[in-house]
């Protein structure tokens, strides 16, 4: 049986009841034994949510397993209740300092449910410490965190996950990518994606968000950090990851209503993005918060020569020659296809990051695919600002020559 991973969490902000939900879904494989934050209100609501979720959980499983239908379905709801009904008596410990929480805590991991401009730090810290590590999205602000971060963990032997991953985690999505890494729809070489809202800016449209959504220092970026880093990671995922190689972007903000707060507002609101990658694809990415426009189609459009897919859909190409005489010409068809999905369970992405940890497997969304996706973004934000393409390699040496406190890239 696998090991139960002893979780810690740091970061009891909006996001982190996502991540204590998560953890508690999997009784068999992990246990949330510490919860760490600054602000001591968030961490004992946290702490709270955590101990009262569990023992709802047992109470549940206990009732569940009462009418349940076979013997194997009620040892194992009798089972997980008992784990749940652990924590009251285990308790979860409160810290307001992750490096204190690192030193005398008997963990495996940790769970960042950070703003980005802490996760590099939290990160390198914990894989210094010896801790596997699953990431809040975006995985970083620069491609040169995301880079730090990958390869401590990867020199210490720890694991690095990070959320926006439980986008590739269907059947859909990896049938997907199987008939683009296969070739079953020919030589891809050209893929889009649009993704916009009509208002949805955090802290201008809705409300409820940290301050630093707005600020390019805390965020790295606005659409494309926020929204567009789902869709990113998911056509990397399903194009096979590959590398990026050069990457020209626009940027847009000004979208009304203006922004009226007192806090800095310096991100974009619409991105669009052109990449081209090391083995010859190339990829359009179109992202906004906020936009006029609306009933136009939405998703993730990959062409190949034999093929192609528009979003979900698949389309193969089934023409025929017409001969008249001495002449031919080639009479297009292309036919919608049952998509062929692999009939199996697929984990969550608390899941897929837990089996990970216990396992040589890579989570699906680990260091390395991070890395491809923050550099796309980054890229796109300074390329916006240089009114060229610019080259991964130029990304870094330029990243390089700025200094702390600005790391993002500021849209005026």
């Amino acid at each position: 049986m696998s090991k139960r991973i002893k979780i810690g969490l740091i970061g009891c902000g909006m996001i982190s009841g996502s991540h204590i939900n998560g953890y508690l879904a999997h009784p068999q494989h992990a246990e949330i034994v510490a919860i760490c934050d600054t602000v001591e209100a968030n961490v004992n609501r946290r702490h709270a949510e955590a101990l009262s979720g569990a023992a709802s959980r047992a109470e549940s499983a206990t009732a569940e397993a009462g009418k349940a239908d076979t013997s194997e379905v009620r040892e194992q709801l009798q089972a997980d209740a008992a784990l749940w009904a652990e924590y009251a008596n285990n308790g979860v410990k409160i810290f307001s300092d992750y490096n204190e929480m690192l030193r005398e805590c008997d963990l495996d991991a940790v769970s960042l449910a950070l703003p980005p401009f802490v996760h590099e730090a939290a990160t390198l810290a914990a894989a210094k410490a010896g801790k596997h590590v699953f990431c809040e999205k975006p995985m970083a602000r620069t491609a040169t965190e995301a880079r730090n971060m990958r390869d401590a963990c990867a020199e210490a032997g720890v694991k690095l996950a990070y959320q926006s991953g439980g986008t590739c985690l269907d059947p859909t999505s990896y049938a997907i990518r199987d008939y683009v890494t296969s070739g079953k729809i020919g030589d891809v070489y050209y893929g889009r994606l649009t993704s916009y809202r009509v208002r949805g800016r955090p802290n201008v449209d809705m409300f409820g968000y940290g301050r630093w959504f707005l600020n390019s220092a805390f965020s790295g970026g606005g659409t494309i950090y926020d929204t567009g880093v789902y869709l990113i990671n998911r056509s990397l995922y399903l194009l096979g990851s590959p590398q990026p190689a050069t990457i020209s972007g626009i940027a847009y903000r000004g979208m009304l209503p203006e922004y009226t707060g007192d806090e800095i507002n310096d991100v974009e609101e619409h991105a669009s993005v052109f990449v081209r990658f090391t083995n010859g694809m190339s990829f359009t990415f179109e992202n906004g918060w906020s936009s006029n426009m609306a009933g136009q189609p939405q998703g993730i459009f990959i062409f190949g020569s034999k093929g192609s897919f528009s979003d979900d859909k698949l389309f193969l190409e089934g023409g025929t020659w017409d001969t008249q005489g001495d002449r031919r010409r080639y009479q297009g068809n292309l036919v919608e296809t049952p998509l062929e999905v692999p009939d199996r369970n697929f984990p969550d992405k608390f899941r897929d990051f837990l089996d990970a940890c216990n396992s040589d497997a890579q989570p699906v969304s680990n260091g390395d695919i991070g890395l491809n996706v923050t550099e796309i973004m980054s890229g796109a934000l300074l390329s916006a600002k240089l009114g060229r393409e610019v080259s991964v390699e130029e990304l870094y040496e330029i990243e390089a020559l700025r200094s702390e406190p600005v790391p993002g890239w500021p849209i005026p």
